[in-house]
């Protein structure tokens, strides 16, 4: 038995009643895109692509599958330690991540009116003369399915 085999069936005996079940979807997903430190720009630029496009794709869901959720925070968490050791840091403004996330999915400011309080609103916020309030944070979060901090 190598020593690798050992470890996997030590740590199966010792956490047998205490772990739950892996989900399948997010065992599909760690074997196409493998949840491990990034260590390069190449790496990096494929982790920014996958985010992405999950974002894209869970973007009309109304309840994101937790396996995919899991998977999307813990990529997240891999690509900002990246980005935290990699480059320099530059504070992004709110309205510099709504105009991302609008660019990102195809959305005109007329598609977040509502959310936003009018168009006129939207557009002050994405020109920087009118900075977000906290329920406009909340419901951009929710529309997004991203953390509030993001629009902070």
């Amino acid at each position: 038995m190598t020593a690798a085999q050992k470890i996997i069936e030590t740590l199966k005996s010792d956490l047998k009643s205490s772990l739950p079940k892996s989900n399948p979807v997010y065992l599909q997903l760690v074997e196409i895109f493998p949840l491990q430190e990034i260590t390069s720009a190449t790496q990096h630029k494929l982790a920014l692509m996958v985010i992405e496009k999950l974002i894209v794709l869970t973007n009309d869901d109304k309840k994101i599958d937790p396996a995919i959720q899991t998977f999307m925070t813990t990529l997240a968490n891999l690509i900002s330690d990246f980005e935290r050791s990699e480059y320099k840091t530059v504070k992004i403004s709110g309205s510099d991540m709504l105009a991302y996330l609008m660019d990102l999915q195809g959305l005109k400011q007329a598609d977040l009116a509502t959310e936003l309080g009018g168009q006129p609103i939207v557009s002050s916020i994405l020109n920087g003369t009118r900075d977000l309030n906290l329920r406009q944070i909340k419901a951009l979060a929710k529309r997004f399915k991203v953390s509030a901090d993001v629009f902070i």
